[in-house]
């Protein structure tokens, strides 16, 4: 029971995490990493690009996956960082 508990709340908060990312980089645009112009053309013809509407999807798309790369990353460090300490006690 408590593996799953563990799970899950780990699951939980790489999705609350993301969630609260995104929002801060749509509020805050200057600190999310900025791509080249042929990054945006190329996924703008992968997507297939017609409008701003099917732009601001692209983008929507584009921070959703950074952000979750982002939360999923330092939370796997921080569970690798907290078990290497655990097992050293």
């Amino acid at each position: 029971m408590r593996k799953v508990l563990y799970t899950f709340s780990l699951a939980l908060w790489v999705l609350v995490g993301t969630i609260l990312m995104s929002r801060w980089w749509y509020k805050n645009p200057d600190y999310f990493p900025h791509f080249s112009e042929s990054f945006w053309r190329y996924l703008d013809q992968v997507f297939g690009v017609a409008n701003v509407d099917d732009a601001r999807n692209v983008e929507f798309f584009v921070v959703i996956v950074a952000s979750f790369l982002t939360v999923a990353a330092i939370t796997t460090v921080t569970v690798v960082i907290v078990g290497y300490v655990k097992r050293r006690r």
